[in-house]
């Protein structure tokens, strides 16, 4: 039987913590990096991380309620991030809804 925060198969983890945390944090930001990094996309910082959570889907669905600044302006966001590291090439995903605006930011890199 699985431990109580231990996840089920294919389920939604309850919020991370330690070094959990720490890892889906160090995605979050190396992917806005790398997000940035296209030119075409904004730059991105993590202000504040409100929740994070995981789940296994043919590799891993990492979801974050966090605030990102853009410039001077603090938004809250929902980001998605699906990384499949064993890809050699767009491997992840990175889709970010930021509050108030309608455009949908996503990338495959």
């Amino acid at each position: 039987m699985a431990e109580q925060n231990e996840p089920l198969c294919g389920g939604i983890s309850s919020e991370l913590q330690d070094s959990d945390l720490q890892d889906a944090l160090d995605i979050l930001n190396t992917s806005l990096d790398k997000l940035a990094s296209k030119g075409d996309k904004p730059s991105l910082k993590v202000v504040k991380v409100k929740s994070v959570t995981s789940q296994v889907v043919a590799g891993t669905l990492y979801r974050y309620k966090v605030q990102l600044a853009q410039g001077d302006a603090i938004k809250e966001s929902d980001v998605k991030i699906w990384s499949r590291p064993w890809l050699p090439e767009n491997g992840t995903n990175i889709t970010i809804n930021l509050e108030g605006d309608d455009n949908v930011i996503e990338s495959t890199f």
